[in-house]
């Protein structure tokens, strides 16, 4: 249900503002991820975040097709 809560933010009329917040977000964990990649980790957290990471970066494209769809 959230999910839909914030598409429906999006195409709303403050849809760019929703969208630079929740980017604000993404960009706040893809940071704080590679610092955490950066500085090492153990063999099973370092997979994980690099999957999160991953996850990070579509979710900061699809933000972008949402605003634009």
């Amino acid at each position: 249900m959230e999910l839909l809560a914030i598409e429906r933010e999006l195409k709303g009329p403050e849809g760019r503002a929703a969208m630079e917040k929740y980017d604000q977000v993404l960009v706040a964990l893809g940071d704080r991820l590679a610092t955490a990649l950066r500085e090492g980790l153990p063999p099973e957290e370092y997979a994980r975040c690099e999957e999160l990471n991953e996850a990070n970066t579509i979710a900061r494209k699809l933000l972008r097709i949402g605003l634009k769809g």
